[in-house]
């Protein structure tokens, strides 16, 4: 048999990956066929050729027709694939849309690849959202709110969404982070017109947010409570509907470094039932909120802390700067490392 180039290889191969798949949004989940010595077309082609060929011209191919299709080819491909796989899981990152057409089935496909030979739990598996807007679709309830729209509850522990810089990389919608989950987003523009931002409630949960736009949502820009864990850096919170940042019950805590929260149709930022907020960083900033940069409800406490100046980085905001209600404080401190 001749000799095939790279490029009639990855042809032949595209070819089975694309029939074995189904990417669309709504098409089902994600399923591998079981690996086989039955006869497929591919298998005619193996002969002659040798492997590492076939792992070089597979090497081209995403990571959903490496997992989903080729691997259930064949044995011999699943031999083909194996230096692939082993190199994806010592960083396992989803790439959309290469991998994926849209957030949902980025989701399916990380659920997928976690059931895996090579999955390590604990892993954190990154979704890489492109240039452009991403949408989230469909529908969850947040506790006390009822169902919001445009929402997804992230499903599994683990999880991280790098953009490609705020503006760059939009996602239409929100999350919730529940159940003790440890999610992270980065380097993304969240607007969510039908509800929150970003939700994240019960104990053990942990949301960080890094160089984060979350902007124009429908209520809270951010939302956090019983005892969910909150850490912003480098993010702004501007013109939403409700507070921009709300961290609310005892154990509940929130640490926001160099941070704007502004422009927001209530407060800036809002510590309430005995909840505890920390501000740090020079560049942190509450202002020309519709009502206060800075409130302290009901045992709330916020933190000002060294270089972040409490006199200085609150101000223009409508009703108050500082705002402290029925036992809440807002108070300067020193450095906090």
């Amino acid at each position: 048999m001749a000799a095939m180039t790279k490029v009639e290889m990855l042809a032949a191969l595209a070819l089975v990956s694309n029939s074995d798949s189904d990417d669309g949004v709504g098409g089902g989940p994600i399923v591998a066929p079981e690996a086989t010595d039955r006869q497929v077309n591919l298998v005619q082609l193996q002969d002659g050729i040798p492997i590492y060929l076939w792992r070089r011209a597979m090497s081209f191919l995403t990571v959903c027709e490496q997992a989903v299709s080729v691997r259930g080819l064949s044995h011999f491909f699943r031999e083909c694939s194996d230096v692939y796989m082993e190199n994806f899981w010592s960083e396992p990152t989803i790439h959309l849309p290469q991998d994926a057409s849209s957030l949902a089935r980025a989701i399916e496909m990380c659920q997928h690849l976690m059931r895996q030979e090579g999955y390590v739990e604990g892993t954190t598996m990154v979704v890489v959202l492109g240039s452009g807007v991403h949408e989230v679709v469909g529908s969850c309830v947040v506790p006390g709110w009822g169902t919001c729209q445009k929402m997804m509850s992230i499903p599994f522990d683990n999880l991280s969404f790098v953009g490609k810089g705020e503006g760059e990389t939009i996602v239409h919608g929100g999350f919730v982070v529940e159940n003790g989950r440890k999610v992270r987003f980065e380097g993304l523009t969240m607007k969510n017109t039908s509800g929150f931002g970003v939700v994240a409630f019960d104990a053990g949960t942990e949301v960080v947010l890094k160089n984060m736009t979350v902007e124009e949502c429908q209520n809270n820009g951010v939302f956090v409570y019983d005892g969910a864990k909150l850490d912003a850096t480098g993010c702004q919170f501007h013109q939403n509907g409700g507070i921009g940042v709300e961290v609310e019950n005892s154990t509940t805590t929130a640490r926001l470094t160099n941070c704007i929260s502004h422009h927001n149709k209530s407060h800036g930022v809002g510590a309430q039932s005995g909840a505890v907020v920390d501000l740090m960083g020079e560049g942190t900033s509450m202002h020309d909120n519709k009502r206060s940069g800075l409130l302290a409800f009901h045992r709330g406490t916020i933190n000002v802390y060294q270089p972040c100046v409490l006199n200085d980085m609150s101000h223009g905001n409508k009703m108050q700067n500082i705002n402290m209600k029925y036992g809440g404080t807002v108070q300067q401190k020193e450095s906090k490392k």
